[in-house]
């Protein structure tokens, strides 16, 4: 290609980049500050048309779509209970993949993360999360007998040829690779049901999620050649304490009020011991609860365990 028609055609894409970037950035102008129709706070708004749209990653038992169609799922459960004393009646979910949720709310398409997200340090800096409505441990799901006899993640990085499995952009990746399990060693699936999948044709040795999503793979399969690896001892942080982590949900930082009605509600749903009631019909329990005054500013100033 001539010189001077190469530098017209660069040209052009360079304007055509600009534009592009400049109708994004004129469009986020008016959208993101009045996220929902009527000038008000995304907060406002809600309570007078009633409704608030969720994000969730269709995953049990965080927020899932039933074989009916119904939304269903501890997060969402919880999450109308939460503001329902506020006139807000309706939650309309929209599905993402789990490492597309934050995108999600960032563009202004949901204007609630309910899909069991952990407050971590590295999240805090982009969103706002709500104070924890629970506290979760990992854990393995693997064939009958455990055959690999694996109950750590060290039990992975002595066997160079077993495999794990996890999800992309969940936590249970970061601790994999912090605990010194190589890449050809790592499995991703898009979805926790994939990786399901994946043990069930023998890709992987175990698969790694938070024990509450084991749990329900585990019945949600029925597949009795499954078993949690049992008993199963969680990673150690630089401190030398047991990993846990905290779910919340996810929120844009501007959204100041709908953050603390809230924490409001979480507050008063923990001291009542509803919170546990509405979470324990979906395998929640007591240990699975957060301390009280335990906040997300807090979580969220503390380094990330690994």
């Amino acid at each position: 290609m001539p010189l001077k028609a190469a530098m017209r055609r660069a040209n052009r894409r360079v304007f055509l980049a600009q534009a592009l970037g400049a109708a994004v950035a004129a469009g986020c102008t008016t959208s993101c500050k009045n996220s929902a129709a009527g000038g008000g706070t995304v907060f406002a708004n809600a309570r007078r048309t009633g409704a608030l749209r969720v994000g969730i990653a269709n995953e049990k038992p965080y927020g899932y779509i039933d074989a009916n169609g119904t939304l269903q799922g501890a997060l969402v459960e919880l999450l109308k209970a939460i503001l329902a004393p506020y006139g807000i009646t309706h939650v309309h979910a929209q599905i993402a993949d789990f490492n597309a949720l934050v995108p999600s709310l960032l563009a202004n398409r949901i204007d609630v993360v309910g899909a069991g997200m952990f407050i971590r340090a590295s999240r805090c800096g982009s969103i706002a999360f709500s104070d924890p409505v629970s506290r979760i441990g990992g854990s393995f799901l693997v064939k009958k007998g455990n055959p690999k006899n694996l109950h750590r993640l060290g039990d992975v990085t002595r066997q160079p040829t077993v495999k794990i499995g996890t999800q992309p952009g969940v936590d249970q990746q970061q601790e994999v690779v912090r605990s010194g399990v190589t890449p050809e060693q790592i499995v991703l699936f898009s979805k926790d049901t994939e990786a399901l999948a994946g043990l069930q044709a023998g890709r992987v040795d175990s698969i790694y999620f938070p024990s509450l999503e084991v749990n329900g793979l585990l019945a949600t399969s029925g597949d009795a050649g499954l078993e949690r690896a049992d008993p199963f001892e969680q990673p150690l942080g630089s401190d030398g304490k047991s990993i846990y982590h905290y779910q919340a949900f996810g929120l844009r930082k501007e959204d100041t009020d709908l953050l603390a009605a809230i924490n409001r509600s979480i507050a008063t749903l923990l001291a009542s011991g509803r919170l546990l009631r509405i979470l324990g019909a979906f395998g929640y329990t007591q240990s699975d609860m957060p301390s009280a005054g335990i906040g997300a500013a807090e979580i969220c100033s503390e380094p990330e365990a690994g």
